[in-house]
């Protein structure tokens, strides 16, 4: 009777231990933070995500990218493009066998994205700002899918000190100057940045004012318009300058060579993704932006 009794007690007693083990091991289960997907073939449809993917260390697992895509230029070569995310080839992505898309928000009305979407394969659609902290914001919301945590620490770190390095050179400013985007592709097809665009966003944080501020959006460029606005600096992009015939044809343009801009020929041209992309490099873009603007200034001083 009494062995009975011990086989019994300890019987109980192995299954008490066996089940503390189990709600231990579904304790630390439900503790573990997440680890990301493995994903091995990745579509980037915005050139700011893919500039975010390579400094992430994911440029080996891009397959696709969209013609926005231009920097880091040398990874990007042998990469297929798949047009741009609002007229999408759906047969090349589907043939590149994606296991996630990533694209804007605001782009989810695609018809193409929404065919790919059927077809089972992942979308991921990221929140994007204009301002100095859009590149920590997407390397956030990308972090724990691709399991990236270590380099959004790394990213935070060099944003802090691009933005101590801002604050100085904004300090220099005697004035906000009136700064003009002009986005040119060829003489016949020019438009100016007003409210409410990455190019305003851009001129302020680099210490300027951007000079339309009657409208939002885009507005096609008019003589009268440039003429009422008289901007101190007009701001371009490279291939929109190169388009136009650089600074020659730029003074050619009617009313430029009336205002403050054009009388002291006080034009800059910056890469399109790096100067209004928001990408990692924003902190940098800005800085030189404001280097420029502070130049311009300090010459008109002497």
């Amino acid at each position: 009777m009494l062995s009975r009794i011990k086989t019994i007690y300890w019987g109980f007693l192995l299954l008490s231990l066996l089940a503390c083990q189990g709600q231990q091991e579904v304790e630390s289960e439900v503790a573990q933070p997440e680890t990301g997907k493995n994903y091995e073939r990745i579509v980037s449809l915005s050139g700011a995500i893919t500039e975010l993917l390579f400094a992430m260390g994911q440029g080996d697992n891009i397959v696709g990218i969209d013609v926005t895509s231009t920097y880091p230029a040398d990874h990007l070569q042998a990469i297929p493009r798949l047009g741009h995310v609002r007229q999408l080839n759906t047969e090349a992505i589907l043939g590149l066998q994606p296991d996630l898309i990533i694209a804007e928000k605001g782009t989810e009305e695609s018809e193409q994205l929404a065919v790919l979407s059927g077809s089972g394969i992942e979308i991921l659609f990221l929140e994007q700002e204009n301002s100095l902290d859009n590149p920590i914001n997407m390397a956030q919301q990308l972090a724990d899918k691709l399991a990236a945590q270590p380099y959004l620490a790394k990213l935070k770190s060099a944003m802090a000190a691009d933005k101590k390095v801002l604050r100085t050179q904004l300090a220099a400013f005697s004035t906000k100057p009136r700064v003009l985007f002009i986005y040119a592709r060829g003489t016949g097809s020019m438009m100016v940045a007003g409210k409410a665009t990455p190019a305003a966003a851009m001129i302020e944080l680099a210490g300027g004012e951007n000079a339309m501020t009657e409208f939002e959006g885009f507005k096609a460029l008019s003589t009268e318009g440039l003429l009422q606005a008289n901007p101190d600096v007009l701001l371009l992009f490279e291939s929109g300058l190169q388009s136009i015939g650089g600074s020659t044809g730029l003074q050619k343009i009617p009313g430029v060579s009336e205002v403050t801009a054009g009388i002291k020929e006080q034009f800059i041209a910056m890469d399109g993704l790096y100067l209004l992309g928001f990408t990692p490099r924003v902190g940098q873009a800005a800085l030189e932006l404001s280097q420029q603007l502070l130049q311009f200034q300090q010459v008109s001083a002497q």
